[in-house]
């Protein structure tokens, strides 16, 4: 009989019954963690199938920051998502896990072939697979918001009131409001969304522009063209800018906070008081560039080309 307790205790172990933990994946071939910019990346507009003992479910994460799920029995459940300066995707449901808000850090085998998520903990929760787009069509539209009397009221009887005084306070353009752990910058009232992303677009391809202190907040710029481009005061902070041509460009003072930078070229750039915190550089070209002030904490700098 007391030879069959450790026989039985090999059998657990062999079918994986207890909890795999960051050091057994991190143990693995080509398995790392992702840093914010890779984690938007990866889940933004994108589903993630995610596995455990308890669960199996679809999550669609919307560009919006809504959170679409659905279980292998139908069940529905909307939230919101956002990835945290530190790197985790944090998601809180309305219903599903009593409406907690949960955090997980995001290991990746090789090109997506394994994606897991860990807790605080250091235990993996979920493994998950990865699938473009809104593979399962769980995006539910949100019905247009009737318009209110009342308020369309009010702003007819402020028509024709004079700006404020000079010296009165009013909101800073650069004015930051909090989401899940996430600071980002608020939208003035003749800054709107659309005129955003029309920017963020406008940005993938402008050689020599005038861009300072535009908003390219999380914004997609793999292998934009901004050679020369004036990106003074500019936020870039979470932007993805893998192989970026940034030759010369004006970044002085601009917000880099967790930018993917791999492979991008900054040879000669201004960057001069940016703030490079928790950046991915890795392999970028820094050669001439100018560096005073510059802010390289917690930077990754692996085969960085040109640093002193």
């Amino acid at each position: 009989m007391y030879q069959l307790i450790p026989l039985a205790l090999s059998i657990l172990l062999l079918c994986g019954c207890s909890p795999a933990t960051v050091s057994t994946i991190t143990s693995q071939p080509e398995t790392r963690e992702l840093l914010p910019a890779e984690i938007v990346e990866l889940v933004e507009g994108n589903t993630l199938y995610v596995q455990s003992s308890e669960e199996d479910s679809y999550l669609f994460f919307d560009p919006s920051s809504r959170l679409f799920t659905k279980d292998l029995y139908a069940n529905r459940d909307t939230g919101k998502w956002d990835v945290s300066e530190d790197g985790q995707v944090c998601l809180k449901m309305k219903s599903w896990w009593y409406g907690d808000l949960k955090c997980y850090r995001i290991f990746m085998k090789g090109d997506r072939e394994k994606i897991y998520l860990a807790n605080s903990s250091d235990v993996v929760e979920y493994s998950a697979k990865y699938f473009a787009g809104d593979s399962n069509h769980i995006f539910i539209a949100t019905p247009a918001k009737k318009k209110s009397y009342r308020k369309s009221a009010r702003k007819q009887q402020q028509q024709g009131v004079s700006s404020s005084p000079k010296g009165q306070n009013t909101p800073s353009q650069k004015q930051k409001t909090e989401h899940f752990g996430v600071t980002e910058p608020a939208t003035t009232d003749h800054v709107t969304k659309d005129t955003q992303a029309t920017v963020k677009w406008v940005a993938k391809n402008c050689p020599g522009c005038n861009m300072a202190g535009a908003d390219l907040y999380k914004a997609n710029l793999i292998a934009a063209k901004l050679a020369g481009t004036n990106l003074e005061d500019a936020n870039l902070q979470m932007a993805n800018l893998r192989r970026a041509d940034l030759q010369g460009a004006n970044l002085r003072d601009a917000i880099l906070k967790y930018a993917n930078l791999p492979g991008a070229n900054l040879q000669d750039a201004d960057l001069r008081g940016a703030d490079l915190q928790g950046a991915n550089l890795i392999r970028a070209n820094l050669t001439g560039a100018k560096l005073d002030g510059a802010n390289l904490q917690e930077a990754h700098l692996d085969g960085v080309i040109g640093l002193d």
